[in-house]
């Protein structure tokens, strides 16, 4: 194979440009997703806990609610993984695919939310029984949200489920960690860690409505934050992911630009030899 032309380099180059930009659009993207799912976090946090502090004041003086929720225990489980249906965020989707066939027990039922981690876990052998999409930017976790929280409930309604776990990758700091959460039902001992004061307190919460029926509604409310913020996580993580990878790719777009420019130069100073030489010969023959 010959050498190329500097016409050949330039349109190269000018190739790895475009690249480049496209690249650099990627990062500011995967960048104002982070932030905008950063400060969803934050607010879903303090709702999960206010929650938390009202089923533990419940808990703590109505023992038959908790008596119910260990028997409540004992059946199936469903277990919701949240992936993603975007590509280009590393092994965001290969890493939730091998922690969730670690994590999954016969009898669980699968839900999968994501088609690239469909297709993880695909190439595993493993086939959920359940699917639902995963939301492309923050404002469309609320759209993804009602679609999944829709299928849950149908799926409740309608077989023997008792157990509900969602399992999601967090970022914190730079570290990524994979987490599986139990919801249904509810870590007894958690709540009253959640408010141990409340638990303390020798008068029951004033109620207006029968214990049972609001610490139903209560875990309705848990279920829905629980899921939301299993969706923001994870669209945070795939998107730091993505940021990584980004990252990588400008450092080596640069490299291979810093390298092809110099052979550019090379290129382009041989031919310019090329032509001085042939300019001297034909001055020789005439």
């Amino acid at each position: 194979m010959g050498m190329l032309t500097s016409l050949e380099i330039e349109r190269r180059i000018s190739a790895f440009r475009t690249i480049e930009d496209i690249v650099g659009a990627m990062k500011a993207y995967a960048g104002i997703a982070i932030r905008r799912t950063d400060e969803l976090v934050i607010n879903i946090r303090e709702y999960e806990e206010s929650i938390f502090q009202a089923m533990a004041g419940i808990v703590a003086h109505h023992k038959e609610i908790a008596q119910k929720i260990e028997y409540s225990g004992r059946g199936r489980r469903i277990l919701v993984a949240c992936g993603s249906s975007q590509g280009l965020c590393g092994l965001f989707n290969e890493r939730m695919a091998d922690a969730v066939s670690k994590e999954k027990k016969d009898g669980d039922a699968l839900f999968v939310t994501g088609r690239k981690l469909m297709a993880a876990l695909g190439a595993r052998q493993i086939v959920p029984e359940y699917y639902a999409g995963s939301p492309a930017s923050a404002s469309g976790i609320q759209g993804a949200l009602e679609e999944a929280l829709s299928r849950l409930m149908d799926i409740y309604s309608g077989q023997e489920f008792y157990r509900l776990a969602f399992i999601f990758t967090s970022v914190s700091g730079k570290r990524p960690r994979i987490l599986t959460e139990r919801v249904l039902p509810p870590d007894l001992e958690l709540v009253s860690l959640k408010n141990p004061a409340r638990v303390q307190m020798k008068n029951p919460p004033l109620l207006y409505l029968e214990a049972g029926r609001v610490f139903e509604k209560l875990m309705e409310h848990l279920i829905f934050i629980t899921l939301y913020r299993s969706y923001v996580e994870s669209l945070r993580s795939e998107n730091w992911y993505r940021l990584q990878s980004m990252e990588g790719a400008a450092e080596n777009l640069k490299k291979r630009l810093s390298g092809i420019e110099a052979l550019q130069k090379f290129v382009r100073q041989e031919e310019i030899t090329e032509e001085v030489l042939e300019i001297l010969q034909s001055k020789k023959k005439t």
